[in-house]
């Protein structure tokens, strides 16, 4: 609603934090927290609830992703005029990995971003690279953001 009514067009949403104990017992077939089924040790069981809270957190993501596409703003849609990143900064709770994150961005089509792709960043990649192409992509003249070493190829 705020991005609908140009109200904001920056924002931070965190579905929780890193060790949230929000139970998502919502969910059939789910009786733990997030932070409790991502340090699965590899038991099935965890593991089976793990995957049905991040296709919960998915399904979120894509929801908001038609709402914006179904909102039209000139000759584009809202979705075009919007830079959404969804991912976590841990690759894998269990092992605590933060390397090689599954990220996604979407949108972005009216900043230059080139969508449908999918873009494997060399070893050892600082994130921070990611957020410096979505502020340069955004019109923010800076060279650096914490401690990125450029900004990704081929993103733009």
């Amino acid at each position: 609603l705020a991005f609908w009514s140009d109200s904001t067009r920056v924002s931070t949403f965190m579905f929780g934090w890193a060790v949230s104990s929000k139970n998502f017992s919502f969910i059939d077939g789910v009786r733990h927290s997030h932070h409790e089924s991502s340090h699965h040790e590899n038991h099935e069981d965890k593991l089976n609830q793990y995957q049905k809270i991040n296709t919960w957190h998915v399904e979120q993501f894509a929801y908001m992703m038609d709402r914006m596409k179904s909102i039209k703003e000139g000759d584009r849609t809202l979705l075009d005029n919007t830079l959404l990143m969804f991912g976590s900064s841990i690759r894998d709770g269990n092992s605590h990995n933060p390397r090689d994150l599954p990220l996604v961005l979407a949108g972005g089509r009216g900043a230059g971003i080139k969508t449908g792709q999918h873009i494997a960043s060399e070893k050892d990649t600082p994130m921070c690279n990611l957020f410096l192409s979505m502020l340069q992509a955004t019109g923010v003249k800076t060279d650096s953001f914490g401690d990125s070493t450029g900004p990704l190829k081929g993103l733009v």
